[in-house]
């Protein structure tokens, strides 16, 4: 369940970064509560219950917000400050780096197929810290190969210039891949499971980011790919992982 300490501090973000232009404008934090009620359950933008804002007005301000670049700015600051609260210096530098292939649901736009893991939909693409705090994420279709989505995270890595070391899987092996780290400053490494090792087996600092993915499949709205854009589903993404972020800043335990 959503925490409304969480709420609170995301609508508080958001009412300084973007102020409401007259006294009749929906408070943030009541469009707020829609949105995280969508990305929640699951449910539709015209199913948003009685007692929100309409379903134009919530999605409006969700578009507005993720047109200014709000929730990824929100984003950083929570992810900083909760690599101090782990005890850890607030600019990371080691990144690992990891994709996740879902279904789409009925919607027009950018999709494709992942041969891979034998989805059409789309891929999101994830980087995180040690601690697997989100750094950065991006949608893309999911017909793109690993080795070819980091181009999307570019505009994310700028944001966290002292990172210094990639840590990656084997599909991102590709000569393209050492270059795009060493364009970004970063030392590119990829760990793989030895040939000769049978079953299942834990990869250095790679299930850190699987674990991320895992956090963010508590939100039943991300189950599927619903929305028609790429910067919109990435929005959906980032917001979610913005209110995860502020929940655990707020809960005491």
């Amino acid at each position: 369940m959503v925490l409304q300490a969480g709420l609170d501090e995301v609508a508080r973000f958001l009412e300084r970064a973007d102020p409401p232009g007259c006294p009749e404008a929906t408070p943030a934090r009541h469009a707020l509560a829609g949105i995280a009620w969508h990305l929640r359950t699951g449910g539709g933008w015209r199913l948003l219950p009685a007692g929100f804002p309409p379903w134009r007005t919530v999605y409006g301000w969700f578009r507005r917000w993720i047109d200014k670049g709000l929730f990824e700015s929100l984003l950083r600051s929570l992810t900083r400050r909760q690599r101090r609260r782990c005890g850890r210096r607030s600019e990371p530098r080691l990144a690992i780096i990891d994709t996740q292939s879902v279904k789409c649901i009925g919607v027009r736009g950018p999709r494709g197929y992942d041969g891979a893991k034998k989805v059409v939909g789309r891929k999101r693409v994830a980087l995180v810290d040690a601690e697997g705090h989100v750094l950065a994420l991006a949608v893309v279709p999911a017909n793109v190969q690993d080795r070819d989505t980091l181009p999307a995270l570019d505009d994310g890595k700028e944001q966290w210039p002292s990172l210094r070391l990639a840590i990656l899987d084997g599909a991102f092996a590709a000569e393209r891949c050492r270059e795009w780290c060493n364009i970004h400053g970063m030392r590119h490494r990829v760990v793989e499971k030895d040939p000769d090792q049978k079953g299942f087996v834990v990869l250095e600092r790679r299930w850190v980011v699987e674990r991320t993915f895992g956090w963010l499949s508590h939100w039943g709205g991300l189950h599927r790919e619903r929305a028609g854009r790429l910067d919109v589903a990435t929005g959906r993404l980032v917001c979610a992982a913005s209110l995860m972020a502020a929940n655990a800043l707020n809960n005491p335990a």
